[in-house]
């Protein structure tokens, strides 16, 4: 009887470990910590359940061996013999240790059987989901779907193991040694369900000891929101500024200074940048991944050139996909709906011996929102593939790991992505299309503490406006760019006057891109980069961190060879357990694109036949310069199922790098040969003369008071100014929303259904654009569009049909009333979807 007991328990977390919840991190975390407040109590039974409950949301190892100490501590040596042996199959770091123990247990049980007779304790049974116990024929029927549960996760490979010190508990919470880095599935580090990042440091830490305001979106966060597209997901971002143009068009920035092909943020998908160097600008349609393959989002809210280099001047959106071998078999899933929406991807993860792979492929579309001409206009050509289609995409995508030994691993991947969508970029040009192909190849390599990145980007595309007036020269083109890039990363725990964890790294990339905008042949630059940072705990409730990078741009320096510097410096006090005050201070810099310094772009003037503008790049320029200062508080009441941040920034910004006004010229001048048109004027990219200063506020909270329900609520208050620069004309100032809130609420029954519902609140706005002058179309003035407030709406109910098998959802977006985001941009209407997910 006790045995039955035992392997009840054991069932019951392997049958409804799958279970998904609102927030799944916190829900188990509350139970975890009430769990082991009771345990130290000396309530075993009702502390091991909770500790079964918060395995049953989200497994975690440790957890395993939390029980087992506490069936220790109880005096049950069977049982915890039991829980040793399990959480030893997850090959932990401090496996050694555990065998020890384990020997001793089984020869203190194997002492005692003869002098007890009777049977051991019996393990308490498992947490209930509601519902009388279990009966003979539905306990078979269990152990059928247990068979098939336990060759799911035999195939699966085990974490590496890297041997450290046997652990020593600390109050409250045993904590064996650090997990291995094998799957980026689980939690990784010894307290189970800690919020951990790797993006604000290059290193995995707790986002408790983060220097930068830090954001994560989960892989349950994007489910149950029902996203189609990225950054749908990261409106949710306390200070995020989110500009949709058109279904496939997007512009993101953080903490104001979006515009159009906004250059301020970079954008990573596992430590490789989508930053597309010869525009300035991230292709988020281009990407050859899909939601599904995410395993997590961190947003770091603040600058990032200490560590990232340039573009990384706002902040860092760094997407990390699954690691491979730790995903379904086989999953398939299909989305139909509004605009002509469709798509379908399978993806696939696997390994053999230590060998783990994860495969996708997938393709998708849908139309735009609204069309720019009408049908019947007879003054304009087509240039676009199709003129519904907003964006279309066909895409693959493979990643493989191969462990050698503990700490020496390698990683290669590669993906191509067949796209064709939306661009609207600067100046008096509106929306372009770009049609054809991204693709990359990827080698990463773990030698202990070195660790080796090698990566290239490639694009290939048509593109061009999509509609032009008839018999104007086109302005039709092909780009093609390379990027090569090299990193080498040394990193290095000591002890010196406290704890120390050194970083040090070096950088080099190799950019080609070949694009008539930029005048004949091939333009190539090499850039190389070195960073240092080392994080020092004096004290125990301190840390201090001093972070320095310097860049070599062949350009900076008027023209020639430059350097770029960019230091940082944070403090973090943490005085109790789960509340950290922070305060930083940072320099960053953008360097100028190969669109900003080599640009030799003749372009029609409208309504004026034979005539051109023209735009000229500067090899010139100085990078765009940012001093910040932060202040932030972040905490967490694990046992109440809530965690929050608070920030307050200023962000001083100097040489924004923007189109000079249009310049008459000489009559000498005023003809161009190559292109058969006289010039009205010419313009260039400068630095501007004015100081800009962005203060604001943000706040965010999550919360998961009870199992199944998850609140997520953030707003953000900023101000833009300028001295220098008259207001009326200031972009940055009229541009940036100050007001933005967001709300989010997702409930998950046990019957398996499962709501979710979000709203964005994003107050008005002013964009400063160029137009021509409708009265004397041969000169551009700077005219004002206001832009009403508007709230997004969405909204998903997804049933699991079959559990873990089979769900099926029904998602709304933009629920709200129809609004624009840019007064060039499509006007953006609602759409009702429905997906399907099978997962044989």
């Amino acid at each position: 009887m006790p045995g039955a007991f035992k392997h009840a328990g054991v069932l019951a977390l392997c049958l409804f470990a799958g279970n998904a919840m609102a927030d799944e991190r916190l829900e188990a975390r509350r139970h975890f910590r009430n769990g082991m407040s009771l345990i130290a109590q000396g309530q075993f039974d009702q502390g091991i359940a909770e500790l079964q409950e918060a395995y049953v949301i989200k497994p975690h190892p440790n957890v395993l061996y939390n029980i087992a100490r506490a069936y220790l501590d109880a005096g049950r040596s069977v049982e915890a013999l039991e829980w040793y042996r399990r959480y030893l199959t997850f090959n932990p770091p401090d496996a050694e240790s555990v065998r020890a123990t384990i020997a001793r247990l089984e020869a203190t049980v194997n002492a005692a059987e003869p002098a007890k007779p009777a049977d051991p304790l019996p393990m308490p049974p498992p947490p209930q989901k509601g519902g009388p116990a279990l009966d003979a024929q539905a306990m078979a029927a269990l152990l059928e779907r247990l068979e098939k549960a336990i060759a799911r996760a035999e195939a699966l490979p085990a974490a590496p193991a890297t041997p450290v010190p046997a652990p020593s508990a600390t109050p409250g919470t045993a904590t064996p040694g650090a997990q291995g880095s094998g799957t980026s599935t689980d939690d990784e580090g010894a307290v189970p369900y800690e919020e951990r990042v790797v993006t604000a440091s290059r290193r995995a830490q707790s986002a408790l000891e983060a220097p930068n305001a830090t954001t994560v979106i989960t892989a349950e966060d994007i489910r149950l929101s029902g996203a189609t597209s990225l950054v749908e997901l990261l409106r949710r971002v306390p200070g995020a500024d989110v500009m949709e143009l058109g279904v496939g068009s997007a512009n993101y920035s953080l903490r104001g200074f979006n515009q159009r092909v906004a250059n301020k943020v970079l954008v990573l998908v596992d430590g490789r940048t989508e930053y597309q160097d010869f525009l300035g600008m991230t292709l988020w349609s281009s990407m050859p991944i899909a939601l599904e393959e995410i395993e997590r989002i961190e947003v770091i809210r603040g600058p990032g050139s200490a560590l990232y280099g340039a573009n990384a001047m706002l902040g860092v959106v760094n997407i990390i996909t699954r690691a491979p071998g730790t995903g379904p078999r086989a999953q398939f899933q299909a989305i139909a709906g509004g605009g002509n929406t469709a798509g379908g991807s399978f993806l696939s993860h696997g390994a053999t011996g230590a060998l783990r792979y994860r495969m996708s492929v997938g393709y998708g579309q849908m139309d735009k929102w609204s069309r720019d001409f009408a049908e019947e206009r007879q003054d304009v050509v087509r240039r676009m593939p199709e003129e519904t289609v907003g964006h279309r995409g066909a895409r693959g995508n493979l990643s493989t790991e191969y462990t050698f030994a503990p700490g020496f691993d390698l990683g290669l991947s590669a993906g191509l992505n067949r796209f064709s969508t939306e661009l609207y970029p600067l100046g008096v040009l509106r929306n372009f299309y770009m049609d054809g192909i991204t693709s990359y190849a990827k080698a990463d390599g773990g030698l202990g503490p070195v660790k080796l990145k090698f990566f290239w980007n490639h694009l290939n595309v048509d593109a061009g406006p999509q509609y032009e007036p008839i018999g104007q020269r086109s302005l039709a083109t092909r780009v093609t760019s390379h990027l090569f890039n090299g990193e080498a990363l040394f990193s290095k725990g000591f002890e010196l006057a406290g704890e120390h964890q050194l970083n040090v790294g070096v950088e080099g990339r190799l950019k080609r891109v070949t694009w008539n905008y930029l005048g004949p042949g091939l333009k190539e630059e090499f850039h190389a980069a070195a960073f240092v940072q080392d994080e020092w705990r004096p004290v125990r409730p301190l840390r201090l961190l001093a972070s320095y990078r310097v860049d070599r741009h062949p350009l900076l320096d008027a023209g020639k060879p430059g350097l770029a510097h960019s230091p940082r410096v944070s403090a973090i006090v943490i005085p109790i357990e789960g509340h950290a005050f922070r305060a930083s201070a940072a320099s960053a810099f953008r360097e100028p694109t190969f669109l900003e310094s080599y640009t030799d772009l003749f372009v029609p003037a409208p309504g004026v036949p034979g005539a051109s503008a023209n735009t000229r790049g500067s090899r010139s320029l100085k990078p765009e310069r940012l001093v910040a200062l932060e202040l932030g508080y972040r905490g967490e009441a694990p046992a109440l199922g809530i965690d929050w941040d608070v920030a307050l920034y200023q962000n001083t910004v100097k040489d924004l790098i923007d189109l000079s006004a249009v310049q008459r010229l000489p009559a000498n001048e005023s003809f161009d040969p190559s292109t058969g048109t006289y010039l009205l004027g010419r313009s260039f990219f400068q630095n501007e003369q004015a100081t800009y200063v962005s203060r604001g506020a943000e706040a965010g909270v999550s919360l998961a008071p009870i199992d199944g329900l998850g609140i997520k609520a953030s707003a953000a208050l900023q101000k833009v100014s300028a001295e220098g620069e008259a207001n009326e004309q200031c972009g940055p100032c009229n541009q940036a929303p100050q007001l933005k809130l967001f709300g989010g609420l997702t409930y998950r029954t046990r019957a398996d259904l499962e709501f979710g519902i979000d709203a964005t609140y994003t107050s008005g706005t002013t964009w400063i654009e160029r137009e021509p002058n409708a009265a004397d179309p041969t000169s551009i003035q700077l005219i004002a569009n206001p832009l009403a407030a508007y709230t997004l709406l969405n909204a998903r109910v997804g049933y699991e049909v079959l559990e873990d098998r089979l769900t099926v959802a029904l998602v709304g977006s933009n629920l709200a009333s129809a609004h624009n985001q840019h007064p060039l941009g499509n006007r953006i209407e609602r759409r009702v979807y429905a997906t399907l997910t099978v997962t044989p």
